[in-house]
C-alpha cells in the first residue's frame, strides 16, 4: 500500500490520497524536480494476481492516448512508469502522472447541495462540447466513454475540465475488436452497455450529466419511458433546452445529433436563450401556433376573434369536400411558413419528421386528422410538406420551400403549395426549382396566393 510522503521515481512525493477504487489509487503529489514543487495527480494501478488483463490494457491505453492530447481543458500528461513496492505491498505498480487542476468535481458540488441553473448547465455543456469536438476530430477520433459529474472538474478559474480517460477508446483500434463494457450506469448509453460505442455515445453521457445537474437526481434513479429518461417534471427550463437534452439522450444513437458540432450549433441557436419555458406542471403556450391562428381571416369569412388552435379543426370539420380540403390547404401553407421562419432564424430547415421536428416547427397541429395525414421531409436546400388524403374523394397537397438566391447573391426562401389535379391518397409529385423558377410537379397545380 502506498503511503503519504512516499517518493516515487525519486521525483513524485505523495501528499494526499483522493480515492481508491478496485485497488486503484489516486493521489495528489508534489513534483520535486520543479522549483515550486508543483502539484500533480498520480494514478496508481497495482498488478495483482487476480487482475484481469483488460484492466492493465485500459490503463496503458489511457496513458498512450493522453500522451498525444494537447488541450487546455484536459489535464496534461506528464509521466508513465512502473515501480516495485517490495517493502509494503510486494506488488508492481503502474503509475500515470498528470497536471493537477485545483477545484471541485461537479459530483462533489452536487453532494454538497449545489443545484445548477439553466445558464450554468448551458455554459458547462458548451465547454464540454468544445472539448469533445477536439477529441472527435482527432485522427483517429478519441471517444471518452465515461462523461459524468465526477469526471468534470470546476476549476478555481471557473473553467470546466474533462478528466479520467480510463475508459477512453481509440477508434482506430476499435475496428473488429471486442472491448470490455465500460462506462457508468445511468450515464452510459444503451449501445455502450451492449459493447458498441460511437461518437454520439459521448453526447448521451453529456445529456445524462446535464439532467443530473439540473434535477439533482442521478439518471439511474429517474423513471424511464421506452428507455428515455423522464426529467421534464423536475426542471423549470427553456423548452428548447429541454428538447435539446432529450435529443442528446435518445436511446437510439441515430436519433441523436449527427455530430458534436451539430449539437453545439443547436445549443447556441437563439431559441435556447429565450422563449417558452418547460414547466413541471400546468399548460404551456406554444407561440408558433400564431402562424396558424393568423390564417383565421382566410379560413372563416368575417372572423373577428382569434380562437385557440384547438377549435380550428372543429370549425373546418364540415361535411363538404371544400371545407375538408380547406383544412389541408391551410395546414400545408402554415407548415411552409413555419419552415421559412425557421430557416430565416437558423439557416436550415427542419428535416426530421418526428416529435422533436414538429416541436421545432411550433405549430401544434395534429399529424393525423379525420381526413388527412400530415408529414414532411427535406434536405439541405429544400423541404416538402404533405397533406395526404385518407378519403378516395379528397385531393392531396404538397408544399415546397426552396433555398434561392437573388441577383445580388442574397440567400432567401421561396414557397409553393400544390394541389393534386384529382382525388389522391398517396404522395403527390414534389414541386421543383429549376432555372430560378419554382413549379408544381406533374399531376398537380399551383394554388399559392
Amino acid at each position: 500500500m502506498m503511503q503519504a510522503k512516499q517518493v516515487l521515481q525519486a521525483r513524485y512525493q505523495l501528499q494526499e490520497r483522493l480515492g481508491q477504487n478496485a485497488g486503484r489509487q489516486t493521489w495528489i503529489a508534489e513534483d520535486l524536480e520543479t522549483k515550486t514543487r508543483q502539484k500533480v495527480i498520480v494514478k496508481l494501478l497495482p498488478f495483482r494476481p487476480q487482475m484481469q488483463w483488460e484492466e492493465l490494457k485500459l490503463f496503458e491505453r489511457e496513458a498512450q492516448v493522453l500522451k498525444h492530447l494537447k488541450h487546455p481543458k484536459i489535464p496534461q500528461y506528464r509521466d508513465y512508469f512502473s515501480i516495485e513496492d517490495r517493502e509494503n505491498s510486494g506488488l508492481t505498480w503502474f503509475a500515470l502522472v498528470q497536471d493537477y487542476i485545483p477545484g471541485s468535481s461537479l459530483r462533489q458540488m452536487l453532494d454538497s447541495g449545489k443545484r445548477f441553473n439553466e445558464d450554468e448547465a448551458k455554459e458547462i455543456a458548451t465547454q464540454i462540447l468544445k472539448i469533445l469536438i477536439y477529441l472527435h476530430e482527432l485522427s483517429p477520433p478519441v471517444l471518452h466513454r465515461d462523461i459524468k459529474p465526477s469526471n468534470l472538474i470546476m476549476g478555481e478559474d471557473g473553467q470546466v475540465y474533462l478528466v479520467d480517460f480510463g475508459a477512453v477508446q481509440d477508434r482506430a483500434k476499435a475496428e473488429g475488436v471486442t472491448f470490455t463494457v465500460v462506462g457508468t450506469s445511468g450515464y452510459a448509453p444503451p449501445e455502450q452497455l451492449w459493447g458498441k460505442t460511437v461518437p454520439v455515445s459521448d453526447l448521451y453521457a453529456l445529456g445524462a450529466t446535464l439532467i443530473h445537474l439540473l434535477t439533482g437526481t442521478a439518471p439511474a434513479d429517474l423513471p424511464q419511458h421506452q428507455m428515455r429518461l423522464e426529467f421534464r417534471d423536475k426542471v423549470n427550463i427553456n423548452t428548447a433546452l429541454a428538447n435539446w437534452i432529450e435529443q442528446l439522450t435518445e436511446p437510439a444513437p441515430e436519433k441523436r445529433f449527427v455530430s458534436v458540432k451539430e449539437a453545439l450549433e443547436e445549443l447556441q441557436a437563439p431559441t435556447h436563450s429565450s422563449g417558452e419555458i418547460n414547466q413541471p406542471a400546468g399548460e404551456k403556450v406554444n407561440y408558433g401556433r400564431l402562424i396558424l391562428l393568423s390564417l383565421c381571416a382566410t379560413v372563416l369569412s368575417g372572423c373577428v376573434v382569434v380562437l385557440p388552435l384547438i377549435f380550428l379543426p372543429a370549425l373546418l370539420s364540415g361535411n363538404t369536400t371544400k371545407t375538408k380540403q380547406t383544412e389541408a390547404k391551410q395546414y400545408v401553407s402554415a407548415m411552409n411558413k413555419s419552415q421559412q421562419a425557421y430557416h430565416l432564424e437558423y439557416g436550415k430547415f427542419v428535416t426530421h419528421d418526428n416529435k422533436k421536428g414538429w416541436d421545432k416547427l411550433g405549430l401544434g397541429i395534429k399529424t393525423e386528422t379525420n381526413n388527412y395525414i400530415y408529414s414532411f421531409h427535406g434536405r439541405e436546400k429544400a423541404v416538402f410538406n404533405y397533406a395526404i388524403s385518407k378519403d378516395d374523394n379528397l385531393k392531396s397537397y404538397v408544399g415546397g420551400v426552396f433555398v434561392v438566391s437573388d441577383i445580388k447573391g442574397e440567400v432567401n426562401t421561396q414557397a409553393i403549395v400544390c394541389e393534386s389535379n384529382s382525388p389522391l391518397t398517396i404522395h403527390p409529385n414534389e414541386p421543383t426549382y429549376q432555372n430560378s423558377v419554382v413549379a408544381c410537379g406533374f399531376g398537380t397545380r399551383n394554388i399559392s396566393k
